[in-house]
């Protein structure tokens, strides 16, 4: 069995000029590991294109439904399919579009042997809030023991989730009140149309390890030493200015702040 696979979700053929720094990063700092282009069969020959020149890429292909929308992608990322495809791997690295990769550490965070790692989430979701939720990774850039995941997928048999771990997972009353009605009572059954739309990092890294205390995931100050999200000067800080694996969402928040990061790095590369 192979330790890692970076999955990398190829939805578009037409990438900005950032995702496309992103993915040649990506690809850059990951050319000794096996990297797999997830896509639908519509974006096999672009794909195809990418894969020129890089022997360490292959392509897996999934419905087309499952990168229409963000619903299909929570979905599909928390579906036995997905799982199953990459059964061969310890491990898989999950890798969008919007990541810069700084450096491969992932021996490293393999070996402490989490089953969900990802970037901490701050209080309000995607609001650049100071304080950490006490639940939850983002899976922009999150690192999952595949096998951990599967089977927690396998022994699912009505329900994704109880009642009660909803609640826990929010501190404020409108935000359980939602939990419970739209993801408790109406998309939280293992049947098509009532298959959960909850975001799929969510459910890994926050209810599944209350649910399951053997599905190990990081405390957020651990978390943010391999990757940063929302607040990335803050988390810099936080981590005594060292430079996490990755950043994502590296444009949206403050742009200014990770492009000197960036830069720092890539003078320090040159040299």
């Amino acid at each position: 069995m192979k330790k890692v696979a970076i999955i990398i979700p190829i939805y578009k053929d037409n990438l900005s000029l950032h995702e496309d720094i992103s993915l040649k990063r990506a690809l850059k700092v990951f050319k000794n590991r096996d990297i797999i282009l997830v896509t639908f069969f519509e974006l096999k020959h672009y794909c195809t294109k990418i894969k020129k020149n890089h022997s360490n890429i292959t392509i897996q292909i999934f419905d087309k439904k499952n990168f229409n929308s963000i619903r299909g992608y929570n979905r599909l990322l928390m579906s036995e399919n997905f799982y199953k495809a990459f059964i061969n791997f310890n491990y898989i690295l999950i890798c969008q579009l919007d990541v810069y990769v700084f450096e491969d550490k992932l021996d490293y965070w393999i070996e402490k042997q989490y089953c969900n790692i990802g970037a901490p989430l701050f209080k309000g979701y995607n609001k650049t809030s100071k304080v950490f939720r006490d639940f939850g990774n983002n899976g922009g850039f999150c690192l999952r023991k595949t096998q951990s995941c599967l089977d927690i997928l396998s022994n699912i048999k009505y329900r994704f989730y109880n009642l009660s771990t909803l609640v826990k997972i929010e501190s404020s009353f409108p935000w359980k009140l939602y939990r419970i009605l739209r993801d408790g009572l109406l998309f939280n059954y293992n049947y098509k149309f009532f298959y959960p739309i909850i975001n799929e990092d969510i459910f890994w890294s926050s209810i599944v390890p209350i649910e399951n205390k053997l599905f190990l995931v990081p405390k957020p100050e651990e978390a943010m030493l391999f990757s940063f999200d929302a607040n990335p000067k803050l988390l810099y800080e936080k981590s005594n200015n060292k430079l996490p694996m990755a950043i994502h969402a590296w444009w949206r928040y403050d742009m200014m702040f990770v492009e000197k990061l960036i830069k720092s790095q890539t003078d320090a590369e040159e040299k």
